[in-house]
């Protein structure tokens, strides 16, 4: 009766051939666009090892499994996958153990909105002897939770337990058009070893996720569009704060062709995850602030700015997001004129054909002169950078904005920089230099530890792209970075990490200052805020079969950069650790300052 049930389905599905239920499930992975399926070995999943390999043996479709030491690492990689593709990942782990080792992740993955199907098996609870999969082990006992999807329930969109009666293929395709629909998200999904073995008689039917239907994105009202057309023309001191519409690498053009329009300056919020704007373009970050300006466009950012120095009262204020009112956030303190459910792309082209429409000689002429004026904004913008990064060329200990400049100095056009600094953002955002779609990442959430998994997972997606990521060394150790430099190494998908050692974690040293400024924390040595002397990770870089160097001399930064990624062009993951002040030393060089 299983078996009728599973394939008694809509006639116009699609066939598909298969002799157990993983077949299904991984065959409607792979036909819902995952390419990529992180996989941490566990006693109760090896039925996805098997559905694969029997996948590739047969000829049916399936995603590439890929060994993972590490849930956490597996879950980050999947987001790494997910955001250079743009399409969802995959991952696997162990019972309930193996879900609460995915860890910050979770976090990561709900605040930064990537579509990825996370899965887990789940103990089995049939009789032992009673169906194929049942209990044969004692700890299976142990690994039943009363409801394992309550673990991660607060950072998905759905969660399922594969059931008896499911239709397998129909509830992959399902959770996988839930995940890709605005606002894109996570997903959650339980395999029961005894449901993943079922049989099958050759053949189940179910729909593709895209028969299913993904939400498209929505175009604005006309009438919308147009009155923010017309604030934005007749605005004088506009600014558009940004955050990671860049996700859509799509949006991209549109904002420019806007942009370049009414030249509307364009800001990164401090939340920013992509590459929104060319951060090259004249009008990036030339901006006021929103306290400053008569128009803010807030597109794509939870928050743009802070509630302190919110725009002044009378300022124009439109909020464009697929989900405006950022439901998955319980207290939010912001207001604007106008919320408009849409994604970035579809806004600026609906606001631009309204505006070019509307621009009188006048306002073109009035333009043209804030166009100038940022244009000479930018220009003094990168000498001011220039200058303060050759100032401290050869300041001993290195400093980091001299790291920050070098690896700029390094990258060419088509690297993908994933950026999991925090006490050394400042130092380096002014230098990366990304202007592609595609080209420039940051988590999405305020959990450390995504760089390595997800620069895995990133070289995945992106074979031919150099890969590197830029992280402070608090973080480089939240994510065990063993595990996703020795999958780099083993499946010659290697990345450049760069690690800003300034032996202190920014929240046990500065947020400490913030809070109790000259207090015993300080006086007594930070306890609790630093590691020095800090561990080697250029040897552990070497025990992930990799590269490894430390740098002290400011003189060899961009050599060693250099031999790093000539490394991995030759095939191993590499790692520079540059030695820095730590953080409480750079803090009383700069007066205090946070």
């Amino acid at each position: 009766m299983v078996e009728d049930r599973t394939i008694a389905a809509d006639p116009s599905w699609s066939e598909h051939d298969a002799d157990e239920w993983a077949d299904a499930i991984t065959t409607a992975m792979k036909l819902g666009g995952v390419e990529h399926f992180f996989f941490v070995s566990g006693s109760e999943i090896g039925f996805y090892q098997e559905a694969v390999a029997r996948a590739a043996a047969k000829g049916w479709p399936a995603p590439r499994l890929l060994t993972v030491t590490h849930e956490g690492s597996a879950l980050n990689a999947a987001l790494g996958s997910a955001m250079v593709r743009e399409q969802p990942a995959a991952t696997a782990a162990h019972v309930d153990v193996g879900t609460f080792n995915y860890g910050a992740g979770l976090h990561t993955a709900w605040r930064g909105g990537y579509p990825v199907l996370i899965t887990a098996g789940a103990g089995p609870r049939a009789y032992p002897g009673s169906m194929r999969g049942s209990r044969s082990n004692s700890v299976q006992w142990v690994q039943e939770p009363r409801d394992q999807g309550e673990i991660v329930r607060q950072y998905t969109k759905i969660d399922h337990r594969l059931d008896h009666t499911d239709n397998p293929g129909l509830i992959v395709s399902r959770l996988l058009q839930v995940a890709m629909s605005e606002p894109r998200g996570p997903v959650y999904m339980t395999v029961p070893q005894e449901a993943a073995m079922l049989p099958l008689p050759g053949k189940t039917r179910f729909p593709t996720r895209d028969e299913l239907g993904v939400a498209r994105p929505t175009w604005p009202d006309p009438s919308d569009a147009k009155r923010v057309a017309e604030w934005l023309v007749n605005a004088q001191n506009p600014v558009v704060i940004l955050g990671q519409s860049g996700r859509n690498s799509a949006s991209v053009a549109p904002l420019v062709r806007l942009a370049e329009l009414l030249a509307l300056p364009m800001m990164d919020s401090d939340r920013t995850m992509t590459l929104n704007f060319p951060t090259t373009h004249p009008l990036s970050g030339t901006g006021p602030s929103a306290a400053q300006a008569d128009v803010v466009v807030v597109i794509e950012t939870p928050v743009p700015y802070m509630p302190a120095n919110a725009p002044a009262p009378g300022t124009k204020i439109v909020w464009v997001d697929p989900d405006p009112v950022q439901s998955r956030y319980k207290t939010m303190e912001f207001h604007a004129d106008v919320w408009l459910p849409v994604l970035a792309g579809p806004f600026a082209e609906a606001v631009y054909e309204q505006a070019a429409a509307m621009l009188s000689k006048a306002d073109m002429n009035r333009i043209e002169e804030r166009r100038e004026r940022l244009a000479q904004r930018k220009q003094e913008i990168r000498k001011q950078d220039e200058e303060a990064a050759l100032r401290v060329a050869t300041r001993d200990p290195i400093s980091p904005r001299w790291v920050g400049y070098q690896i700029g100095q390094m990258l060419e056009e088509q690297a993908i920089v994933l950026d999991d600094t925090l006490s050394s953002t400042a130092a380096f955002r002014p230098y990366h230099g990304r202007h592609l779609p595609g080209s420039y990442f940051k988590s999405g959430g305020s959990a450390g530890g995504w760089g390595t998994g997800a620069a895995f997972g990133a070289k995945t997606a992106a074979p031919d792209r150099d890969v590197v990521l830029v992280t402070g060394d608090g973080y480089f150790m939240f994510g065990s970075p063993l595990a996703a430099l020795w999958s780099s190494g083993h499946y010659k998908t290697p990345f450049l990490t760069v690690v800003f050692v300034n032996k202190s974690y920014s929240t046990g040293t500065a947020g400490v200052d913030g809070a109790y400024p000259r207090g015993y924390a300080a006086s007594a040595g930070y306890e609790g805020g630093l590691f020095d002397p800090p561990p080697n990770f250029a040897k552990l870089a070497e025990a992930a079969n990799g590269y490894g160097e430390s740098v002290t001399d400011p003189a060899e930064v961009g050599p060693a950069l250099k031999r790093g990624l000539t490394e991995v062009r030759n095939g191993s993951p590499a790692v520079i650790a540059v030695q820095l002040p730590t953080l409480p030393d750079e803090l009383h060089k700069l007066g205090g300052t946070r």
